[in-house]
């Protein structure tokens, strides 16, 4: 009698408010666990950009040479301090049960990141580097508008929808850079475009990153509206 009883109260389902505690204690510890993961990513890509940079700036090339790693340098020092900001705010803004692919996206943005401070002054290859983790953002920024639910904004409809916005906005903003970068990088491996071009160029992908993250607040919510 004593096993049917066991066996009787081990089939009984769990109980959904313990289930929902459950959920919660995950989704906020992998929030915790993510910002320290994309931290330490970002750190790492911060140290290779100071070590690559110091060598190319200052290993006795010509000026124009010296003038595009810097360049280069300064886009994706830009890239590091946004890709922080806006992993740290999404994490804060919103909560969802993990899976494998949101642990993977900070390593794959930081790949690209760190392949392209080894490459200063390599045009097609830092072009190719920065298409990489453009492209792992406008998937980060998709799959922030896809997982996103009302409930996670303890249902606030009207945060909810600017966050679904706001996120979807950046995904188009970094897909456009990302067919940019694209372009530059397949012109590069073409064609020996003038030191010019090499220098301005960057600055388009510093100039976008720099006003959208000043434009958008707490993962999506327009800093206006904070």
């Amino acid at each position: 009698m004593p096993t049917a009883r066991q066996s009787s109260a081990e089939r009984e389902p769990p109980d959904p408010l313990s289930l929902r505690v459950l959920f919660s204690r995950i989704e906020d510890n992998f929030a915790t666990a993510y910002q320290t993961v994309t931290a330490i990513i970002q750190g790492v890509a911060l140290v290779i950009l100071v070590t690559t940079s110091a060598r190319a700036v200052f290993g006795g090339s010509s000026g124009s040479l010296v003038a595009i790693a810097a360049s280069q340098a300064v886009t994706v020092f830009v890239i590091i301090i946004v890709t922080t900001d806006q992993f740290f705010q999404l994490a804060a803004a919103t909560r969802w049960l993990p899976s494998t692919f949101d642990t993977a996206i900070p390593y794959l943005v930081g790949a690209g990141e760190a392949i392209a401070a080894l490459s200063l002054g390599d045009h097609t290859r830092w072009w190719g580097s920065i298409a990489w983790s453009l492209l792992a953002g406008t998937i980060a920024f998709w799959h922030n508008a896809v997982r996103a639910t009302p409930q996670g904004f303890e249902g606030i409809e009207d945060y909810y929808r600017r966050f679904v916005r706001g996120v979807r906005q950046s995904s188009y903003i970094c897909a456009a850079l990302f067919a940019y970068a694209v372009a530059l990088a397949v012109t590069s491996a073409l064609a020996d475009l003038s030191p010019w071009l090499y220098i301005a160029a960057p600055w388009v992908v510093t100039a976008a990153a720099a006003v959208r993250v000043t434009q958008v607040r707490w993962g999506g919510v327009p800093a206006q509206g904070t």
